[in-house]
Order: C-alpha cells, then sequence, then structure tokens
C-alpha cells in the first residue's frame, strides 16, 4: 500500500512539475543544425523549413528595402531574404550590415544570415559578435552557431569570457548545440563562478568523470547552477547508474525549488517502466520532500 501511495505521489509531481510547464529554454538539449551546402549562384541547401528563392528583379527591391529609411521594410526585407537560401542574399545582408543600421535591425539582418548558414558571412558575424550591445552580440553568437568553420567554433568559445551573462549562456549554448567537448574546460570554471548559464551546457558535454567533482562544489556555488548541471549529468543514457545514484543523493542535500526540479526532471527521462536504484532514490527522496 505505501508502495502504491508513493507511486502517486512521485506520479502527481513529475506531472505538476514536468507535465504543466514548458522546461527552461536552457535545459532543453540543443540540436545541431545540418551544415548547408553552398555553390556560386544556386539555392543554398534547406536545413528545415522549405526556401523561397526570389527572382533578381525581387532582390534588388529587398536590398534597396535593406538600406532604406524606412525600419519596418528593412526588417520584412531581412526576414525574407533569410528564407530564400539564395548566395545572393547573404551578400545583400553583410553589405548591409558593412554600412551599419540602428541596433533593433542588425539583429535582424544577423538572425537572417543565421537562417541562411553561409560562411561567407563569417567575417561579418564576427565582427559583430564585438559589437558594444549586448542584444547585439547574442544575435551574432547564434548565428555562428550552425556554421560548420573552426572560426567559428574558435569565437563562440571567445565569447564565453564575455562580459554579458547573456552572451555567454547562448555561447555556451550554440558549443553544446555543436558538441564541442574543447569548451568544457572554459564551462567548468565558469560554473565554478555560479554562472547557471554555462551549468546545461556542462552537463551535456564534460566527460562523466568530472560529474563528481561538479557535484563537490555543493556549498561553494548557487544551488540552482549545481542543480542545473547535475540534471543533464543524471539524463545521459551514458552515465552509469551507480553515479546516478551519488548524484541524486548530492541533490537531495541541496534544498529549494532547483533541486526538486532537477530529481523530477531526471525521473521524467527515465523509460516507462525500467528499474534503476537511482530512480527509486529519486523517488524516495521527492516523497520525503511533499510530506514537508
Amino acid at each position: 500500500m505505501r508502495s502504491w501511495f508513493r507511486k502517486c505521489v512521485v506520479a502527481a509531481l513529475v506531472w505538476v512539475w514536468v507535465g504543466s510547464a514548458p522546461a527552461p529554454a536552457l535545459a532543453r538539449r540543443p540540436s545541431r543544425p545540418a551544415a548547408p551546402a553552398a555553390s556560386k549562384g544556386e539555392a543554398l541547401r534547406p536545413a528545415g523549413p522549405a526556401r523561397t528563392p526570389v527572382s533578381e528583379a525581387e532582390l534588388e527591391t529587398l536590398k534597396r528595402a535593406l538600406v532604406g529609411s524606412e525600419a519596418d521594410a528593412a526588417e520584412t526585407a531581412a526576414q525574407r531574404l533569410g528564407g530564400t537560401g539564395q548566395e545572393a542574399a547573404v551578400d545583400a545582408l553583410v553589405e548591409a550590415l558593412a554600412l551599419g543600421t540602428w541596433p533593433q535591425l542588425t539583429i535582424r539582418y544577423l538572425q537572417a544570415l543565421g537562417r541562411l548558414n553561409h560562411t561567407k558571412a563569417l567575417q561579418v558575424l564576427v565582427l559583430y559578435a564585438g559589437n558594444r550591445h549586448p542584444d547585439v552580440r547574442v544575435a551574432a553568437v547564434q548565428a555562428l552557431a550552425p556554421m560548420q568553420d573552426d572560426g567559428a567554433a574558435g569565437l563562440l568559445i571567445e565569447r564565453l569570457g564575455d562580459a554579458d551573462a547573456t552572451v555567454r549562456a547562448a555561447a555556451a549554448a550554440a558549443l553544446a548545440g555543436r558538441k564541442d567537448v574543447r569548451a568544457v574546460p572554459r564551462l567548468f570554471q565558469l560554473v565554478k563562478r555560479s554562472d547557471v548559464g554555462a551549468a546545461v551546457p556542462l552537463g551535456l558535454l564534460a566527460p562523466l568523470d568530472l560529474a563528481p567533482q561538479v557535484a563537490e562544489l555543493r556549498g561553494t556555488i548557487d544551488d540552482g547552477t549545481l542543480s542545473s548541471a547535475l540534471a543533464e549529468f543524471l539524463k545521459r543514457s551514458d552515465a552509469p547508474d551507480r553515479l546516478r545514484v551519488d548524484l541524486v543523493r548530492t541533490l537531495g542535500r541541496v534544498p529549494g525549488a532547483e533541486a526538486t526540479t532537477a530529481l523530477v526532471e531526471y525521473l521524467a527521462s527515465v523509460p516507462e517502466g525500467e528499474a534503476r536504484p537511482s530512480k527509486e532514490e529519486a523517488e524516495t527522496l521527492l516523497e520525503q520532500r511533499s510530506a514537508e
């Protein structure tokens, strides 16, 4: 009877914490976009949504709108160009960014280049990744994320040292999406400084033998940062269950909602019907927390 009651309590907690609200953006595993192949004068290979090329006449109209005085028309033109998949659209956006414009339009142009995902944009993206406006730097970093180029990877690792937390978080998420393990040492240093934006990427990228070192940071870093990192280690399919048990017990010693969320997310990730000692440990902890 007690076992049945416990399962009901835990199931209710999982539904409340996971089923009724979307997970935070950084808690979702970033996917690695496919790198499109480019050939001069031809549309780039689609990487997701269908591309809609434009004629030369329409392209000229859109190019004029990018550098015109009407912000709404420029924003619409950028959005249209980003969906064409054409190399000529990359050229138009790069030229407009080289001339410079308002920060909000700059962001839209960078987002369009990110959709086009062409190495011809690398130089201007690197330039804008050092812009004085953090929102612009974030847009440049996100546009670099799918680009399969060593220069892009190096710039993303460099941006982990940005003065702005949102830029660091964008770079960390981009590197996690690329599965670039070269970022692990920098990410670990950020987690040691309670930089929550690095927590999930570290849990996704780091070797499993780093997990105990992360757990040992309990009490020295922010509970939310620790819980987010450990949650990702727990959910990894390559983690041995003896490690999961240790991490669950560490989370059990962390007070607050962040640790509870990490335990609930872990239970939600376990395949239905699969028996694990770590699962039982997490269920016990959640039952205890629900009774407090």
